[in-house]
């Protein structure tokens, strides 16, 4: 079996931060941004998040096939049909996704340096607000020393404010 295309998507400000904290709602995004991720959405097979976001969002989420990332397990465990929840630190997570054609990676930051530092990310949209938080969470936060590569795809201006999708695709 083969590992999907693994697709991140994220949402940050012009500082670079995705939440003010582990349980900020982006209720600061853009509805131009929160359309694109419902398109973006219906599209995946499956949607890998971390706990703190699957919290955050469930009710949103509920309807699509996910696996939440969660130390509150010790391996796996089925929650019904559309919810799995993973431990990452005893589970590698590549062959729970492998009967899926498209994973869309929806954060926190902890999931996106998971699949950072394991070199899954095969796509990358960010959508940039014209926003500052000044502190916050970062789109990724490695303890690991790594260099992986992007190339920028497209940029799509979503309105008139200023937000900007960007789509990047690994090298």
């Amino acid at each position: 079996m083969q590992t999907p295309r693994c697709i991140a998507i994220a949402v940050m400000t012009l500082d670079g931060k995705i939440a003010r904290h582990h349980h900020h709602f982006t209720d600061w995004s853009s509805p131009e941004d929160k359309q694109f991720l419902r398109e973006f959405l219906q599209r995946t097979d499956i949607i890998v998040v971390g706990h703190n976001t699957h919290e955050i969002a469930s009710k949103e989420l509920g309807k699509y096939n996910r696996i939440v990332l969660t130390t509150s397990v010790a391996t796996t465990e089925r929650k019904d049909e559309k919810l799995l929840l993973c431990n990452p630190e005893s589970v590698d997570v590549r062959p729970l996704l492998e009967p899926y054609k498209l994973a869309g990676i929806l954060g926190g930051m902890d999931t996106y340096t998971y699949f950072l530092e394991r070199g899954l990310l095969d796509e990358l949209y960010l959508t940039i607000e014209p926003l500052v938080f000044g502190q916050g969470l970062d789109l990724f936060a490695s303890t690991k020393i790594i260099t992986k590569q992007f190339k920028l795809e497209s940029v799509k201006r979503l309105n008139e404010r200023g937000s900007l999708l960007l789509h990047y695709t690994k090298l």
